[in-house]
């Protein structure tokens, strides 16, 4: 049997990275005699505005060193983009179906996003052939249930075998195209065990403690807080794959799963992303949530609700409880019962049980 997953398997960053490799090893695991590969498919549009937002000089933040750091990190990620099985490159629905692919998985992440530079009607499964095609939580992104959808999408998404995924506005984009109701699952980072390529990397967790940020805006207010609430409770303040001017250390060309392992180790996070709220979860972390962005906004929110989790978003507008809501412990109860429900029914979804 052969499987083709498609998704953004050349975007440098972590979550793209993470969530493609969790999808790939529950495949392998759920077909272990099958020949798992990511199609080799590039929307070059999507690929250079992803490399021209990481070599971007931050004026007034990047200096020499920092952004020679930001060069290695491209490197890092191209080797681990690599470490994936991938077919050859394939440009059109037609070189995708002389793969001879038994099943095409598309997704996860924001394949499904329109307005974004990586659109594509392949993506929605358009032209595609196989005995099997599903979609696996893939996200729609900052379209809502006003936006207008294109014609060419709709054909493949009402051949497919099975549709999920990740978000509640996704699964209305679906309603409304298909008159479907799709299931929502786990994004496939929930679905794998990263402590296991941690471990065979030998990456140790910090001696001291910190504050973890990954990808999030806070205001000049909020950092005066922050910075003042680390010196109190004695921690660092550090990113995840990223500098500012007020963080206490470099921490920018780092590897996917050193990326992790810094999730694991934190005291606090914060974070504006949807992984970031992944990560922050899987390892039961006090974080906040904090998008400033629509996409971010309707993907976070939904994950949280599903998880019970929604007293973790701090709305804009609302930066005054920023500090009480880091310091305020979580209680993971109904989050983890939720989660080890949905791991079982992906794995059924995906294996058409």
């Amino acid at each position: 049997m052969k499987i083709g997953i498609l998704t953004h398997h050349y975007v440098k960053n972590y979550g793209a990275f993470l969530q493609m490799k969790g999808m790939y090893e529950t495949v392998r695991e759920l077909y272990p005699d099958a020949d798992v590969k990511i199609i080799n498919y590039t929307v070059k549009k999507h690929w250079m505005k992803n490399i021209i937002h990481i070599l971007h000089y931050r004026v007034g933040i990047d200096s020499i060193p920092t952004y020679f750091q930001k060069v290695k990190q491209l490197m890092v990620f191209t080797k681990y983009e690599r470490s994936i099985p991938r077919t050859n490159k394939v440009k059109t629905a037609t070189d995708i179906n002389k793969l001879g692919l038994d099943m095409i998985i598309l997704g996860s992440d924001e394949i499904w996003n329109w307005y974004g530079s990586g659109y594509n009607k392949l993506k929605f499964g358009a032209g595609l052939e196989a005995d099997t095609i599903i979609s696996y939580a893939p996200s729609v992104g900052s379209v809502t249930d006003k936006s207008i959808i294109p014609e060419e999408l709709k054909i493949g998404i009402e051949r497919m075998s099975r549709i999920s995924c990740r978000d509640s506005e996704t699964i209305k984009f679906v309603m409304r195209v298909t008159k479907r109701s799709a299931v929502k699952l786990l994004d496939p980072t929930f679905l794998y065990n990263f402590d296991l390529d941690i471990k065979r990397e030998n990456i140790k967790e910090k001696k001291e403690k910190y504050i973890l940020i990954y990808d999030c805006k806070l205001t000049s207010d909020q950092v005066s807080e922050l910075k003042n609430y680390a010196t109190i409770n004695n921690m660092k303040i550090i990113g995840a794959g990223d500098y500012k001017k007020y963080y206490d250390e470099v921490t920018i060309c780092l590897s996917p799963y050193e990326w992790v392992n810094l999730f694991k180790g934190a005291e606090r996070v914060i974070t504006g992303t949807f992984h970031g709220t992944v990560f922050s979860i899987k390892y039961k972390k006090q974080f906040v949530c904090y998008p400033t962005e629509k996409n971010r906004i309707n993907k976070i929110t939904s994950l949280l609700e599903d998880m019970d989790l929604k007293n973790r978003w701090l709305e804009l507008g609302k930066e005054e409880k920023f500090i009480d809501m880091l310091e305020k412990p979580i209680d993971y109860t109904k989050a983890y019962c939720y989660i080890e429900n949905k791991q079982k029914e992906a794995k059924a979804f995906i294996q058409g049980e």
